[in-house]
């Protein structure tokens, strides 16, 4: 296992060490869960006694982790992400044990909330949105793919071997776009990517005016198109039972343009939904 003894678990002393895998698969079973048999995403294992959250499962990867590493050191804490306390491997799977943000997501608050607070949390995360976009690449090695040129894990194109990259060097989009068949301008700028930004990956404080108090689920992040988040985060459909198709909606035509650049319809989304729906995605 792989720790990081500067990190707040260890330097608090919450426990001598980590929970083994072992104890948190057990600790998943005892919840009587279904899902905590599932073997490539069981539902994730929340200690509060130790502040401790571990996401495990095979289809999760250390770079999820990695990335978050990045982000709160190159954004110096500006942006809420979980503090990584260490990963291991084990029988296949992947665990990573993190910070627990004390909280709930927006998409269980989402109900309670009067429009005032939803337009607040929108405004603090196009600020957040807009801090991660102050990343750059080195202007002489860019590329399209995961933290440190590894293929994308979006799961638009991980099945997809020919899509994944990385799509190396100063036409890298050129080269992406053409692989999937995006037919839009190829003078986009390439931006880093949270990927999956829906209210069930936005944890808010409690309270009567809630603060952002983590963005979570970095999975698919990476470098993309600047246009990729907007398209995706509009396109994607949250299980009803999390989170209505009536609040849906709302989210998708009143709040996510606060927080996310919208684009044109003819010669921007269309296109990149046709690629979506032309992979049978």
């Amino acid at each position: 296992m792989k720790t990081f003894s500067k990190s707040s678990f260890f330097m608090e002393r919450r426990a001598p060490s980590l929970p083994s895998p072992a104890d948190i698969r057990a600790l998943n079973v005892k919840t009587g869960n279904a899902s905590a048999w599932n073997f490539n995403s069981p539902p994730p294992v929340m200690i509060p006694s130790l502040g401790l959250v571990v996401k495990y499962g095979a289809s999760v990867s250390i770079v999820e982790a990695e990335t978050q590493m990045m982000l709160r050191e190159q954004l110096h804490g500006r942006v809420p992400v979980p503090e990584i306390f260490g990963w291991t491997e084990d029988e296949g799977q992947t665990f990573i044990y993190m910070s627990l943000a004390e909280g709930d997501t927006l998409s269980n608050r989402w109900d309670d909330l009067s429009d005032d607070a939803r337009r607040a949390i929108c405004e603090e995360l196009n600020e957040l949105v807009n801090l991660v976009r102050t990343l750059e690449q080195d202007p002489r090695d860019m590329y399209i793919g995961s933290l440190s040129k590894r293929p994308l894990n979006d799961i638009f194109v991980m099945h997809h071997p020919d899509l994944t990259g990385p799509f190396l060097g100063g036409d890298a989009v050129e080269q992406f776009q053409n692989a999937c068949g995006i037919y839009i301008d190829i003078d986009t700028p390439v931006v880093f990517t949270h990927n999956d930004l829906l209210p069930p990956n936005i944890i808010i404080s409690p309270g009567a005016n809630p603060k952002v108090a983590a963005i979570i689920d970095w999975a698919q992040a990476g470098w993309y198109p600047a246009y990729w988040e907007y398209c995706k985060a509009r396109w994607i459909r949250v299980n009803p039972r999390y989170f209505s198709d009536a609040a849906q909606d709302d989210w998708r035509n009143k709040y996510l343009p606060m927080i996310l650049d919208s684009v044109d319809d003819e010669t921007i989304y269309h296109p990149w939904l046709y690629f979506v729906l032309s992979k049978g995605i």
